[in-house]
Parts: C-alpha cells; sequence; structure tokens
C-alpha cells in the first residue's frame, strides 16, 4: 500500500510521513516546497520518494497518480498563516481551494480514498457558542479559514457527485516540534532568545485548543483507515487556552525564570476580525476512529521546549 502526502514538507505533513514510515508503509510526497516548508527534514526520513510540484496543478497530481498508483491520499498541502491570508488572499485560494479539487478529482477517477485535512477555524468565532460538533455549518471570518471550508466542500461534493471514498479532518491548533516560526510558539521562542519582547494581539485572551503534532498526525491516519466516507471527524486538544496563559507556560518550559509580564511581553493592535475563541466536540470522532491525543498540553511543550533547545539553527540551515 502506498500513501501520497501531499504538503507532506509541512509541519503536520513530515510528523505524518514520520508515522507512516515508522510502519514500514511506502510513502511518496507531493509538495511544492514553499516558504514553511523544511525539504531537508522531509529528505532526512529514509525510503520516502519526494516530488516537487503543486497540487492546483491537474497534471502534476495526474504525474504522480500515473507514476505511483497511490492507495490512500491525504491532503494535507495549504496555506496557513492568516494573517498573510489577510494581505493577499489568492495563494491561499489557489492552495486551499482549488487544490483539493484537483486532488479530489484525481481520486474520484482512481479510486483511491482521500483524507482533506482541514483545521477547526473553518467553523468561525464559537465565543459565547456551545463547541462546534461534525456537520455544522461553517462560518469562516478570514480567508485562510474560508478557502479552507471551500476546499472541504470540494472534496465532499465529489463523495455524492462522483462516488468518491473522502473524509475529512479538522484538527485544532497544532504545536510541536519543528514548527515554522511565524506561527505563535516557534516565534516567541525566536524572539525571547534573542532578548525582545513577543507581541500578543489585543488583550491576549483569545482562546484555542492546541494538539501536539504527532497526536494530530496519528488522528489522520485514524480517519484514513477507520472514518466512513463523507465523515467529518473532529481532532480536538486540551480545553481552550488564552493566549497569555499559553505563554506563560511555554516560557517556563523554555526555562525562563518567573518575571513580570512586561518584560517579555508588548500588547499589539488586535489582528482584523480575530476570532476570540474555537472549540472543537471531539468525543463522537474519539468513539468512531478509537483515536485520542496521548500528549496532554504539559507535556508537549516540555518535549518542544527541548527540541528547541537541541536544534537552535533548525530554520537557518
Amino acid at each position: 500500500m502506498t500513501y501520497l502526502v501531499t504538503g507532506g514538507a509541512g509541519f503536520i505533513g513530515r510528523a505524518t510521513v514520520r508515522a507512516l514510515r515508522a510502519e514500514g508503509l511506502d510513502v511518496v510526497v507531493l509538495d511544492s516546497l514553499t516558504y514553511a516548508a523544511h525539504e531537508a527534514d522531509l529528505r532526512s526520513i529514509e525510503g520516502v520518494e519526494v516530488v516537487v510540484g503543486d497540487v492546483a496543478e491537474p497534471a502534476d497530481v495526474a504525474a504522480v497518480f500515473e507514476r505511483f498508483a497511490p492507495s490512500v491520499v491525504l491532503n494535507l498541502a495549504a496555506e496557513s498563516h492568516v494573517d498573510r491570508s489577510l494581505e493577499d488572499a489568492s495563494p491561499f485560494v489557489r492552495a486551499n481551494t482549488l487544490g483539493p479539487w484537483v486532488v479530489a478529482r484525481a481520486c474520484a477517477e482512481a479510486g483511491v480514498r482521500m483524507v482533506q485535512v482541514s483545521t477547526d477555524e473553518v467553523y468561525g468565532d464559537r465565543d459565547g457558542l456551545p463547541p462546534s460538533v461534525e456537520g455544522d455549518p461553517t462560518t469562516p471570518t478570514n480567508p485562510y479559514s474560508a478557502a479552507k471550508a471551500a476546499g472541504d466542500a470540494m472534496a465532499l461534493s465529489l463523495v455524492r457527485s462522483d462516488g468518491l471514498d473522502a473524509v475529512v479532518t479538522r484538527g485544532a491548533n497544532t504545536y510541536g516540534p519543528g514548527q515554522y516560526p511565524e506561527k505563535l510558539l516557534p516565534l516567541a521562542a525566536q524572539r525571547w532568545a534573542d532578548g525582545a519582547t513577543m507581541g500578543v494581539y489585543g488583550d491576549g485572551l483569545q482562546e484555542r485548543e492546541w494538539i501536539f503534532v504527532d497526536d494530530h498526525a496519528s488522528g489522520i491516519l485514524a480517519a484514513a483507515r477507520r472514518g466512513a466516507s463523507g465523515g467529518i471527524f473532529h481532532l480536538g486538544g486540551d480545553a481552550p487556552t488564552p493566549n497569555l496563559d499559553l505563554l506563560d507556560r511555554w516560557r517556563a518550559a523554555l526555562g525562563y525564570p518567573p518575571m513580570g509580564k512586561e518584560a517579555w511581553l508588548a500588547h499589539v493592535a488586535d489582528r482584523r476580525g480575530h476570532d476570540r475563541r474555537y472549540r472543537l466536540a471531539s468525543e463522537r470522532t474519539r468513539e468512531l476512529l478509537r483515536w485520542s491525543p496521548s500528549v496532554d498540553l504539559a507535556a508537549g511543550l516540555a518535549a518542544t521546549a527541548a527540541w528547541h533547545d537541541a536544534n537552535p539553527d533548525f530554520w537557518t540551515n
């Protein structure tokens, strides 16, 4: 059995590739190697075939299908940084909406199972609302999450119209070793290592669930193997944590001594349309997929901090 992992040079993609190779499975990666990819880390994983190409280009996807005849496709290729999407949405529409459509069409034609990997952000702000359940309407509030919601809809539409065998996973905020330093935790670690303050949007009390990257990868594989076609599966993490609290815990994990927040934090103007809270109801997913996260936030932060200590030059090599 051959797994095709699109976006396999990205953060969650590399963790997923490692999980597959740990099982001795054949893995092919299709990745356009944009700024947040780490090609050297991907190529360090033994036995992985890497193809440079774009999921939004039908010819690139068709060539991989013809050459490798994958049995399962995990579509992790995406642009994922909200701030960048607010400045220019076009790369997000291409990668997050057109890409899933192209991949889904190829999977439908080849009779191949597809996992469309998405995000809790497609449900929009849950401030004052109950957790999102599978099947809730999507109400995205920025170009990134809107493009992701559209990509999910593209894949799910072909389940009905073309008999595509596909599932969608929607994961919480993901963290762990090797994450690109535009995201909250690695950016903070970099800022503090340079002796600078870390900026937080608004009052810093926005709440997010957090899931360790290896748990996210294992959830994707559980959905690939046990999810019923057409299903949506929530890969939630620890209870929503305010960003300020998370950064406090992150500093402690990195070994910084306690000190007043004014020494390491700066409040900056809030992001346009910033969602206050995301929350997933994951109980149904955990029962159906027989999956649950194995790394709690304390252990995950400790493991990530240890990795940062051991790999200070990872993103400069």
